[in-house]
């Protein structure tokens, strides 16, 4: 993928959620292209039977970045080409911003961005596979010249793109994230940051775009709203007909649980938890429908419970329809 897709709303690596279930609603729901999981070295070339799991890709996904982390240079091009022998993948991304401890004791994720020689010899490397390169971190610190000074070593080095997340290694996931950073190193690399980090809003991905990114990383918000995506997509003027209406959700999330009967029952579940908060929020008995998915036994109990659900709810899609018209005129 030497060129970014038109579509600037793009779906985040996240641990124990971006398989291809999870990826392939998003991008029915619109996204441009999506992630894998954060994919450990040590772990593909030990061969761990999860990880074949997590490069597992679906035929009607669409761009997909493969993302890995690692301490050393070696064990990054082992296993980007062992990935690459067992799916296909449009970019490699290497991550260079998990805080977690477990990760950065290994020296990978946010640690390189204190080995900054490692870093860039990673990228220069990783070249030699011959696919793109692209980069996720975080900022060094809240000083300009040192976040400018970071983007521009990973960016000389060989990366195509650096998705850039407002927080510091020592904020974790606490407080906020700093976009207007974000958005002062898009304008100093035109066309080489995207935006992450905060991204609760279709208004948030809007704010990020009209920065200076070239694209916007949706991650823990469009866990509780994956709609944000088409929201935003509207108002960017991309108009592929598709409105988060009932009839639409029932759709998506149909869709969704057909596929996670397909995948093994504890880890189907876990998957349609992260996702129970959304469905049909707003709707007259939904929340008494995902209390009764909660405690379903298995996948199959709670997709049965959702199609007993939405097969009955026609009427009051007409009405939601017609009352849309209404506001219209």
């Amino acid at each position: 993928m030497n060129e970014m897709p038109n579509n600037p709303v793009w779906l985040a690596p996240m641990a124990d959620i971006t398989s291809w279930p999870v990826r392939k609603m998003f991008f029915r729901v619109g996204v441009g292209l999506a992630h894998t999981e954060m994919v450990a070295t040590r772990a593909l070339m030990e061969r761990h039977s999860s990880v074949f799991y997590s490069l597992q890709r679906h035929h009607d996904e669409g761009p997909l970045v493969l993302q890995l982390f690692s301490g050393d240079v070696a064990s990054l091009l082992e296993a980007a080409q062992e990935a690459y022998r067992i799916s296909s993948f449009e970019a490699l991304s290497i991550n260079m911003a998990c805080p977690s401890k477990k990760v950065m004791a290994s020296g990978g994720g946010a640690s390189l961005i204190n080995r900054p020689n490692v870093a860039a010899e990673m990228i220069r490397q990783a070249q030699k596979l011959g696919f793109p390169i692209w980069v996720k971190t975080r900022i060094p610190s809240r000083n300009l010249k040192d976040v400018a000074s970071w983007c521009d070593l990973l960016i000389s080095a060989g990366a195509k793109n650096v998705a850039l997340h407002g927080r510091t290694v020592s904020q974790g996931y606490k407080g906020s994230s700093d976009r207007n950073i974000v958005g002062e190193a898009a304008r100093a690399f035109p066309g080489k940051i995207t935006g992450t980090g905060d991204v609760f809003t279709s208004d948030d991905v809007l704010d990020y775009l009209e920065k200076g990114c070239i694209g916007v990383l949706v991650a823990r918000g469009a866990l509780k709203d994956p709609f944000i995506v088409l929201d935003a997509l509207a108002k960017l003027g991309f108009r592929n007909g598709r409105k988060a209406t009932f009839e639409f959700q029932r759709e998506i999330f149909r869709s969704f649980l057909s596929d996670l009967c397909q995948v093994k029952d504890n880890l189907a579940m876990h998957l349609l938890r992260r996702f129970l908060s959304c469905i049909f929020k707003g709707m007259p008995g939904a929340s008494q429908l995902r209390s009764s998915m909660a405690r379903a036994h298995g996948i199959t109990q709670a997709f049965e419970l959702f199609n007993s659900f939405a097969n009955n709810f026609s009427d009051f899609c007409a009405k939601e329809e017609a009352m849309n018209e209404h506001r219209k005129h």
